[in-house]
């Protein structure tokens, strides 16, 4: 790793070097305990940076106005607007397996037959271990995979034919220290020691934005905070012996969730409720822009069902933890899991997520981990595609 963050010019080759330990039953679900959502075991989506042309991109990224563009006389004109040149309707749409509590929507929309009654005919498939995800959403081996949309910013700025459209849910980043520490805000955490699984990954994204607002700059090369790379399973050992202030989490990580209610650790920030990052959703739905330009109508539908299971898993805490549990998408008890998921706040919304992109984007400029000159504007209507979906 570099003494920067990941610039176009400076790409790990995978986000996240420690894989999970997953195990694959004979059903093809990932199976994986307190799942680092920055591994590349499952929904691996994390690698950064290098750029191409707007090209179709861009295109596609203004919504209903761009679909009117593509249209002739030759193709036929479908609901709300958009156009289908080349139907997905019939075929298998790859999707990456769940990795963790926290993909309780697709898990919630698959399981429930929200794909079924849409009319798709939707796969989950587990992703290989080493795995550019973004890149092999971007290829068409998958149709689309979840994350959190600033981590798809940089290969998406660099020329990655994948869209995003609709957050999933917000709640799933956290930021830890301990109680009895000597930092009681971000701010104290100038010249600290800060734990993360991944100097890539969600957690150190987002944070930076916390540390940025306390006047911060998160770059390794500032030196203004260390990031120490700690394997996930051994962050809050780390945390309460003292080797480091504080520890950035993805995925809602239940050690440390245990350490809250055993009174040693706190949180001290959270893309929930507590940072003034928070109106970011930490998850959205990133889509193979091949798919979006052939077939707006059927990305349209995959959404609309992989938000219905966001909203059935936010009103059904305890019947999607039983569910997670039960068909061995995670080795732990419903009772261990619901902990995870009371963190979540279950609220998809494409127009949420179109809504802050543009002020996302501005602000993640300034944290070094997209270049200084970048057009905000551009990437973000590069990055975001309209299926009409208001809600």
């Amino acid at each position: 790793m570099s003494d920067t963050p990941s610039h176009p010019d400076n790409s790990p080759a995978e986000p996240g070097d420690t894989p999970t330990d997953g195990v694959q039953p004979d059903d093809g679900r990932l199976v994986d305990a307190n799942v680092d959502l920055d591994q590349p075991a499952g929904v691996s989506r994390r690698k950064l940076f290098a750029y191409g042309g707007a090209g179709l991109g861009a295109l596609a990224a203004v919504g209903l106005g761009g679909w009117a563009l593509l249209r002739n006389d030759n193709r036929a004109a479908s609901a709300d607007g958009l156009t289908v040149t080349n139907s997905w309707a019939d075929r298998e749409l790859l999707i990456t397996s769940p990795s963790g509590a926290c993909d309780a929507p697709l898990i919630a929309a698959y399981e429930n037959g929200f794909f079924t009654d849409a009319g798709l005919n939707v796969t989950l498939k587990k992703t290989g271990d080493d795995e550019d995800v973004t890149a092999a959403v971007g290829s068409g081996k998958y149709v689309a995979t979840n994350g959190i949309f600033f981590n798809f910013l940089g290969p998406i700025y660099n020329g990655t034919p994948v869209k995003l459209s609709g957050g999933l849910h917000h709640g799933c980043l956290d930021l830890y220290t301990r109680s009895d520490g000597p930092v009681a805000s971000v701010a104290d955490l100038r010249g600290r020691r800060i734990g993360v699984s991944d100097l890539q990954g969600s957690a150190t994204n987002f944070f930076s934005l916390d540390l940025l607002d306390a006047g911060i700059n998160s770059s390794p090369a500032a030196k203004e905070v260390e990031w120490v790379v700690i394997q996930q399973d051994l962050l809050p050992k780390a945390l309460q012996d003292g080797d480091v202030d504080a520890i950035a989490t993805a995925g809602g990580f239940l050690p440390i969730i245990q350490g809250v209610e055993d009174g040693w650790a706190r949180v001290l920030s959270d893309n929930q409720s507590i940072s003034r990052n928070a109106s970011y959703p930490c998850c959205a739905v990133a889509l193979n822009e091949q798919f979006v330009l052939d077939d707006p109508v059927t990305a349209a539908k995959l959404v609309s069902a992989w938000s219905e299971g966001s909203r059935w898993a936010g009103n059904n805490l305890e019947a999607i933890a039983e569910i997670q549990s039960s068909k061995n998408y995670l080795p732990q008890t419903p009772e261990n899991i619901l902990p995870v998921l009371r963190t979540l706040t279950f609220d998809p919304s494409p127009r949420n997520l179109h809504e802050v992109l543009l002020p996302g984007i501005e602000k993640f400029v300034n944290t070094g981990f997209l270049p200084a000159d970048t057009n905000a504007s551009a990437l973000a209507d590069k990055v975001f595609v309209d299926l009409g979906l208001n809600y």
